[in-house]
């Protein structure tokens, strides 16, 4: 393990020492020129490095494009960013029809899963608040197949690192011309892949951003790629969308007698658990040997689900689901992304078959060539933010404890992974690289309580109870940021992440807790519960509504209570040993 995290920890890549110079603003023909609202079309001779505009048109509401309908006047702009030669970034850049309308803001919006498409209710819901927003398809069109991947190496960095660069160079140009003024403040957000874009970007292209929203970030790919295939191999065993190992119903049953178990940890029964770090279940009661609601067969895929992805050799590589979270798994999530056909194509650069991973995975060997392959593309694991924290950039980063997607501890290991940063980062690098290979989980919780002020100075996580992957489950859910959007009253700095990190880089003001909605399906609030900066969590106390966030209270935990475990460990020195990770950006 530590020849392997050695090897990662080499790879060193600098930026092409041209790109920056080569997409500076540059804009042709209306260089210096203040442009009025009725100047939209001359934004097709804006160029930057690597972007050209085919099309820029004043569109009058209303007006409905992709799917999304926009009740304001703005001014659409379509572009293609070539950094290769095969590359072609289909990007969309919508902007408030004149400066009055505009707030100094401009906005890029992460995609989750292979992309392939621009994410236009992003851009319709920010150009109708003043934001000038961008999106763009990654580089490629169509949606969860990898066929795209198969030969087109260049293609599988524009998704895994360069698009959102260029597009946002591209969105900045656009602006300064159209307005004759520079953004102010620029935001992105993003969830699953486009959370650990989110992460990339403050990592690798820390200039563009202040502010960033980060959820369910994926930033530690190679090795969620093999989670996602441990989890078909084990719910879908048999054949591509075959029947599930276990069914829904059984999934369920036991959810329930986990929160039997755990959901009155918080002082509340309300049908979701807090903190399921907390939780003390032991699935072997529901088995032969107890009462028998799983056979043995059922309960060895509930046990590999919680244990996440381990060697044949036993050892674990990353981790799992928690307890809770039984009724969201997805049987059928690994065929769905087509994650198998990604390894085949991308890295064993072969048409699948003949790789098919249900025959020819392993968690050891093949987990080693997949992260050696994919890690200089598509890995965000890095906890020097360094470059980004001195311009005073700020990130929210959230993850719902339910999500068996993108495994929540994987966002609580980055924290702390940060918190020990903040310790080693004026270290020599041998000692440093000592100090790593002897850490603890005694030592990462004693540093983490002195450190992790100096963090949340930057950066601050939301845990949220019951929810899934980027939303979804029972819990509320609605706090925007790629998570599903609240109703525009809610969208404020209390009850959304993307308005509280606004609120956080421009006033100064951080968040000490989001407050969760769940809505009905008029729009009316069902459920509000706060959640908190991590390790901070809600506590119920006075006896009140529970579906009101005023019943709750922020607290944190006794120091003895935290425990970092030895899964965290695992994530902890996979982001500290990358440190020094820079992806290539040609």
């Amino acid at each position: 393990m530590r020849n392997r995290a050695t090897a990662v920890r080499r790879i060193r890549h600098r930026k092409a020492p041209g790109l920056r110079a080569a997409c500076a603003l540059c804009v042709a023909a209306l260089a210096g020129t203040a442009q009025a609202a009725w100047d939209c079309a001359s934004l097709v001779a804006v160029t930057t490095g690597d972007a050209t505009i085919t099309s820029a048109t004043l569109t009058d509401p209303p007006a409905v494009i992709g799917g999304a309908t926009v009740a304001v006047q703005f001014c659409r702009v379509q572009g293609i960013a070539r950094p290769s030669s095969d590359s072609e970034i289909k990007f969309e850049v919508w902007l408030p029809p004149s400066a009055g309308d505009w707030n100094r803001r401009m906005k890029v919006n992460g995609t989750g899963g292979y992309a392939g498409s621009i994410p236009y209710a992003r851009l319709a819901q920010d150009v109708a608040d003043g934001i000038v927003s961008a999106g763009s398809n990654m580089g490629h069109d169509g949606g969860e197949s990898a066929s795209w991947t198969l030969n087109r190496p260049e293609k599988v960095k524009d998704w895994g690192l360069r698009a959102h660069y260029s597009v946002a160079t591209a969105a900045k140009a656009l602006s300064n011309a159209f307005y004759a003024e520079p953004v102010r403040y620029s935001y992105f957000e993003g969830c699953s892949n486009g959370g650990r874009q989110a992460l990339m970007m403050a990592q690798n292209y820390p200039e563009l951003f202040d502010g960033i929203v980060a959820g369910a970030p994926s930033n530690f790919y190679p090795d969620l790629l093999m989670w996602l295939l441990w989890t078909g191999k084990n719910l879908t065993p048999s054949a591509p969308f075959g029947p599930p190992s276990v069914s829904t119903a059984k999934r369920q049953a036991v959810t329930q007698r986990v929160l039997q178990a755990c959901d009155a940890l918080d002082g509340a029964t309300d049908g979701q658990i807090t903190n399921p770090r907390a939780c003390r279940f032991d699935i072997d009661n529901l088995g032969p040997s107890g009462d028998g609601t799983l056979t043995a067969t059922e309960l060895a895929v509930f046990k590999a689900m919680y244990a996440g992805t381990t060697s044949e050799a036993g050892v674990q590589r990353y981790t799992g689901a928690r307890l809770g979270s039984e009724a969201d798994w997805n049987p059928l999530f690994a065929d769905n992304g087509g994650y198998g056909p990604f390894i085949g194509h991308y890295v064993y650069a072969q048409e699948s078959p003949p790789f098919d991973w249900r025959r020819d995975i392993n968690f050891s060997s093949v987990y080693d060539t997949v992260k050696q392959a994919l890690t200089p593309v598509t890995a965000a694991p890095s906890p020097d933010l360094r470059a980004f924290t001195r311009r005073g950039g700020k990130i929210i980063q959230y993850h719902g404890w339910n999500d068996s997607v993108v495994a929540p501890d994987g966002s609580i290991g980055y924290y702390y992974a940060l918190t020990q940063f903040e310790w080693l980062k004026s270290l020599p690098p041998r000692l440093a690289d000592r100090l790593i290979d002897e850490l603890s989980p005694q030592a990462v919780e004693a540093t983490a309580l002195v450190f992790g002020r100096k963090v949340r100075e930057y950066h601050r996580l939301f845990m949220l109870p019951a929810v899934g992957h980027c939303g979804g489950s029972t819990g509320p859910s609605a706090i925007g940021g790629g998570a599903p959007e609240p109703p525009k009253a809610y969208r404020n700095a209390d009850t959304h992440v993307v308005s509280a990190v606004i609120k956080w880089v421009e006033e100064g003001v951080a968040p000490e807790k989001i407050v969760a909605s769940a809505f009905d399906a008029n729009g009316g609030v069902v459920r509000q519960r706060p959640v908190c900066p991590y390790p901070a969590q809600a506590v119920y106390e006075n006896g009140g509504d529970l579906n009101s966030a005023s019943s709750f209270t922020c607290k944190t935990p006794h120091p003895r209570d935290i425990n970092v475990e030895a899964g965290d460990m695992l994530h902890i020195r996979n982001s500290l040993t990358q440190r020094g990770l820079l992806l290539p950006h040609r």
